[in-house]
């Protein structure tokens, strides 16, 4: 064949799960394709050999590198049979290796050339794509989307009737007052009494002379402060000073954990007022402790390194484990705080990255947590919010953990090769392009 227009993937067998998502993903692209699960995205026939596929009718080889493929013969004959190609008919990136893991890699390697997927399969796929754009691989396959759908299975053998455990991101609270009152202040309270007030009391400015709380104000601000003969009941729908009731409520739950959080030590966004993060003096070592979905103790560390480009420019950044806060009524009345994992950045000089690039940056890296990151993250912020004593008197009490719920039908794991169960590792730094798309996004 003078023109090949397939690609082959070459891969060990315990690596199936990526090699068949990698396979579909390309698939859907158009790209014509020899791999030994799917024998008909190639749009021809089956070729004999081996060497007869690699030699004369592929136009790249991806070869998935782990621990494991370093050690099968099968992919160790089909990289030698790439890099026979490399040297015979002079294309150097005939053989494009894609690190899957941080095992020893093959000599016969050019690594330098590696397109990582240990940071998370999107990451590694779209760093693919733009390689073979840049390369011109054919885009043969007219109904590469059909035949992709038709050779993943319908999904019946990814649910198992044995049930599982279901984490959610909510935790209960389990007791709160429905009753606010309402206080007035004085219009010419400064910032530093604001500041003293909401360190010594739990309350929601509605205006700046108009508050509501669960409890009077404290003793030392009788002067400033003065009640109002109003009561707001929580438990009914209703109106107050244009704000819906309810949503007074929870901005009283949520000022009354976030002065639970300072007491901790946890600091609030300087930009984002509902997103807290902690400080690395906050724990042991920088590691947060905490019991995972197994009821296993976990560490987690707080601060992680990751470096951005951009421009053709490296920035190193810190991120601090942090998390948004936001409170939801729920179907059954009770009130459930929702938790949502993010990180606080911060450069080199240490000085916090609160501009428009701080949204990508963030996309980025959360892109990289898959199932287990995310539930990880989720436990350990349950475990900062609930693990601290109430800051005030009828402050909301919460339930120690997140609401769990339990399901009939449970996923196969194994064939997803998630990891979606798997305790918190700590990953190697990351790297990270920030296109000018992103930055324009988060621009507007």
């Amino acid at each position: 064949m003078t023109n090949p227009k397939h690609l082959f993937i070459s891969y060990a067998s315990e690596d199936m799960p990526l090699a068949r998502w990698l396979a579909g993903k390309l698939a859907a692209r158009g790209h014509a394709l020899w791999f030994d699960k799917m024998k008909h995205l190639g749009g021809e026939p089956w070729p004999e050999t081996i060497e007869e596929t690699i030699k004369a009718r592929t136009f790249r080889t991806l070869a998935l590198v782990s621990d494991a493929s370093l050690r099968k013969k099968k992919p160790a004959l089909e990289r030698m049979l790439a890099q026979r190609v490399v040297r015979q008919q002079n294309i150097p990136d005939f053989l494009i290796p894609l690190k899957l893991d941080g095992s020893e890699t093959d000599p016969l390697l050019d690594m330098a050339s590696a397109i990582s997927f240990e940071n998370g399969w999107i990451n590694g796929w779209k760093t693919l794509r733009k390689e073979l754009d840049a390369i011109h691989a054919p885009r043969s396959l007219d109904n590469g989307s059909a035949l992709a759908a038709l050779n993943f299975a319908p999904g019946r053998d990814l649910v198992n009737g044995t049930g599982e455990r279901l984490f959610t991101n909510l935790i209960r609270v389990k007791s709160f007052s429905n009753v606010l009152r309402v206080f007035q202040a004085a219009d010419d309270m400064e910032a530093d009494e604001w500041e003293a007030l909401e360190q010594a009391w739990t309350f929601h400015a509605i205006t700046r002379d108009m508050l509501v709380a669960l409890i009077p104000q404290p003793p030392e601000f009788s002067d400033r402060i003065r009640p109002t003969r109003e009561i707001l009941d929580c438990s009914k729908p209703g109106v107050f000073r244009h704000n819906r009731v309810q949503d007074l409520a929870a901005a009283v739950i949520l000022q009354a954990l976030a002065r639970r959080l300072a007491m901790a030590g946890c600091s609030r966004h300087p930009v984002f007022k509902n997103v807290f993060f902690l400080s690395e003096t906050m724990a042991e070592n920088g590691h947060l402790e905490y019991a995972g979905f197994d009821g296993k103790n976990c560490r987690m560390p707080i601060r992680d390194k990751v470096a951005f480009r951009r421009l053709g420019e490296t920035e190193i950044n810190f991120h601090n484990f942090a998390f948004r806060l936001g409170v939801v009524r729920g179907a059954d009345l009770s009130w459930y705080v929702q938790i949502t994992p993010a990180v606080m950045f911060f450069d080199a000089r240490g000085q916090a990255v609160d501009d428009k690039s701080a949204l990508p940056r963030l996309r980025r890296l959360r892109r990289t947590w898959g199932n287990g990151e995310w539930l990880n993250r989720v436990l350990a912020a349950a475990h900062v919010v609930t693990g601290e004593p109430p800051a005030g008197v009828n402050d909301p009490v919460f339930e120690p953990g997140p609401v769990r719920l339990e399901s009939p039908a449970g996923l196969e794991e194994s064939i997803l090769g998630s990891g979606a169960t798997t305790a918190r590792a700590e990953l190697p730094a990351q790297e990270f392009e920030l296109d000018e798309m992103e930055m324009e996004e988060a621009d507007g």
